[in-house]
Order: structure tokens, then C-alpha cells, then sequence
């Protein structure tokens, strides 16, 4: 296994040493407590793997490298506080984090103010606008929501049920993507109702669904709060031939284990597949050889941001420094990765790119359709 490893994290790029080591501190500001704990505590476990790889394998680029976790506990301002404690007190010299686009709207422009790299999970490429020091590691929700909604088009239900969060843009973005590509292809929205991301009674939105007769219901929501709306729309009478789709939070585990036999079928856009290459099974093997469980979608994700920080590291020169750190991030091309189609690059507005793939809640697990 160990020689396994070494192979993974070498394989990510070229590992060409400076001639002299800098000190480099990585500053990680993520949830792993509260609301967005479903992602933050994969997306950290992913890290602490490819940082302990990176080590073991010297990719570093011959820098000293050291990395502060930080919980944020899924709370805005808590991200405000620690991300500008770690640019000022800490001295970081990039941040990854934090995971929500609400929590990245209102971090974002205190992060450029001061001039820090800050590398989110951010949805929304809203947050790309506070200024060139922001990077986004999830793909806009136009490019990986359409696989899915295209496909559940092409079922061809008549009618189509939409459940968001309206406290969080993302969310609504990835709404608003599904809601087109349907009324493009013909099917009538019958209900489009938001819920706030505290709520748990979906009593009275379940007999709206049910009222509606939809043929498809589309869930945007954490997952274990997706998966309550699911189960309480069961509950009221939905139709178990109903077409269900999701967001890539239908990818957690935790959407499994909170909805069970409910939300069996639940088509969802994946950007980690652990059988899609080499690399990815590798990776697969290793979280679950660490953790005792096979990684998700979020695991994949902290191990690909750290990861791409490292590569960005490598080529920030031998003084390694924010500025230089924000030029070597913005200029990602092809990075080899384990999610989507195997290689990660940053266009000219700092998304990236690296290609989805539609899956589906299959026996208790995630098979493609």
C-alpha cells in the first residue's frame, strides 16, 4: 500500500526541486461540524491523506510545508474570523476553504482584501468575483447539473417537482439549471418551493408534492434534509414510480444512510467515480485502507485541492510567496486528478474543469445508470 501511495501522489506532476527550501503554511478553513459537516469531514480526510502522500513522496518541490485545520462550524462569520486569522496572526499563505458559496460570498472579498490565495468548494462562480485571489474547485453548476438534467429529460416526464434551499445562491443556481434544461425540453414545472436549510417538517410540502402528481422531483438541499423531504413525500403518497433527482450531495453517504430504501433510484451528477482510472482506484483503496470506508465525492474533492495547492507549491518558485502561490494556481493546466475525466485546469476566470458523470442511488450504493 505504501509503495502504492508514493506512486499516486508522484504521478501528479513532475516533482522538480528548488534549489532552496522555503517555509510554506496552508491554512484549512472548513466546516466538520454543524450543517455542512457532511462535506467538510470527507473533504479534510481526503486532505490529510494527500498531504501525508505528498510528504512521504518529498512533492512538496523541497519546501517546508505546514498545514492548519480549522473548523469553522458552518457558520459565516466564524469563516470571516479565522480566514483573516490566518492571513494575519498565522501568516498563511493560502486557504483552503471554506465549503459553502454563502460562506465563500462572504469570505471572498475579505481574502482578496488581504491578499491571500483562499481555494474554495464553493458552487457558484459568484464568489470568483470578489477578486484574483479567489479559486473555486467545484465546477459551475451549467456544467455538471446538465448531464443530469438532460438525462432525466430524457425519460420524458410530463411534469417535474423543484425543491431548494433559498438561503444559499448555490443551490438556487444548481435549481435554476435543472428548472431550463426542463421547461427546454418540454416538461412542466408543477411546484417550485424553497425551504430554509434549518428546516425539518415538510408535512405541508409533501401534500403540495403529492397534490402536484409530478413525474419527477428534484431535490436541492444538504443531503440528510434532502433525503427527510424525500422520505416525507414517500410518507404522503408519492408515486414510487416518480423520477428522483438530485444534486452531487445525493453522492454523500450520508444521503444513503438517512434515506434508505426512500431515495432508492435518485439520479445525481458525480465528479468521482472510484472505478472511472488507475488513479482513482488507487485513491479508493488508500481512503478506505485509512478510514475504513470508501470515499465520496467530498473525499475526492480534498484530495484533488490539496493536491492541486501542492502543484501550484511546486511551481510557485523558490520564494514562495501569495502572489506567487495565486500565479501558479490561476495557471493549472491538465493536472492529473481522480476526479471527472482525470485532469484539472483552471480557465481565465479560475474555474475548472474536469468533466461529470451521472450516476444513480442503486442498491444502496452508486452505480451509473
Amino acid at each position: 500500500m505504501k509503495h502504492m501511495k508514493l506512486a499516486l501522489a508522484a504521478s501528479a506532476i513532475a516533482l522538480a526541486a528548488p534549489a532552496l527550501a522555503d517555509d510554506v503554511k496552508i491554512g484549512v478553513v472548513v466546516s466538520t461540524t454543524s450543517t455542512y459537516a457532511f462535506v467538510g469531514e470527507p473533504l479534510v480526510n481526503g486532505m490529510k491523506l494527500a498531504a501525508d502522500e505528498i510528504s512521504a513522496a518529498g512533492a512538496w518541490g523541497g519546501h517546508n510545508v505546514e498545514i492548519l485545520y480549522q473548523d469553522n462550524r458552518s457558520d459565516k462569520q466564524e469563516a470571516i474570523s479565522l480566514i483573516t486569522r490566518m492571513a494575519q496572526s498565522e501568516n498563511a499563505d493560502i486557504v483552503i476553504g471554506p465549503i459553502a458559496t454563502s460562506e465563500a460570498m462572504a469570505t471572498g472579498p475579505v481574502a482578496n482584501d488581504l491578499k491571500i490565495p483562499m481555494f474554495t468548494t464553493a458552487t457558484s462562480p459568484e464568489v470568483l468575483k470578489a477578486g484574483p485571489y479567489i479559486f473555486k474547485s467545484t465546477e459551475t453548476a451549467d456544467a455538471y447539473m446538465a448531464p443530469v438534467g438532460e438525462h432525466v429529460a430524457s425519460l420524458n416526464p410530463a411534469s417535474c417537482f423543484l425543491v431548494s434551499i433559498r438561503d444559499n445562491e448555490g443551490y438556487i443556481r444548481q435549481r435554476n439549471v435543472f428548472r431550463e434544461i426542463m421547461e427546454n425540453a418540454g416538461v412542466t414545472i408543477v411546484g417550485d418551493e424553497s425551504v430554509l436549510s434549518s428546516d425539518t417538517d415538510f408535512t405541508a410540502l409533501s401534500t403540495k408534492i403529492v397534490d402536484a402528481d409530478p413525474d419527477c422531483m428534484f431535490v436541492t438541499t444538504p443531503p440528510e434534509q434532502a433525503a427527510n423531504i424525500i422520505i416525507q413525500a414517500r410518507q404522503a403518497g408519492l408515486d414510487p414510480d416518480t423520477i428522483l433527482a438530485g444534486d452531487s450531495g445525493a453522492g454523500s453517504q450520508k444521503f444513503i444512510d438517512a434515506g434508505g430504501s426512500a431515495i432508492e433510484g435518485t439520479f445525481f451528477p458525480a465528479s468521482f467515480v472510484a472505478s472511472a482510472s488507475d488513479s482513482a482506484q488507487a485513491f479508493a483503496a488508500a481512503y478506505e485502507s485509512a478510514y475504513g470506508k470508501a470515499p465520496d465525492i467530498w473525499a475526492a474533492t480534498g484530495y484533488t485541492m490539496m493536491q492541486t495547492v501542492a502543484n501550484a507549491i511546486r511551481n510557485a518558485g523558490d520564494d514562495v510567496t501569495r502572489d506567487s502561490l495565486r500565479d501558479a494556481m490561476a495557471a493549472t493546466k491538465d493536472l492529473p486528478v481522480v476526479m471527472g475525466q482525470g485532469r484539472l485546469s483552471f480557465d481565465a476566470d479560475r474555474i475548472p474543469t474536469m468533466g461529470g458523470i451521472v450516476m444513480q442511488i442503486s442498491g444502496g450504493s452508486w452505480a451509473q445508470p
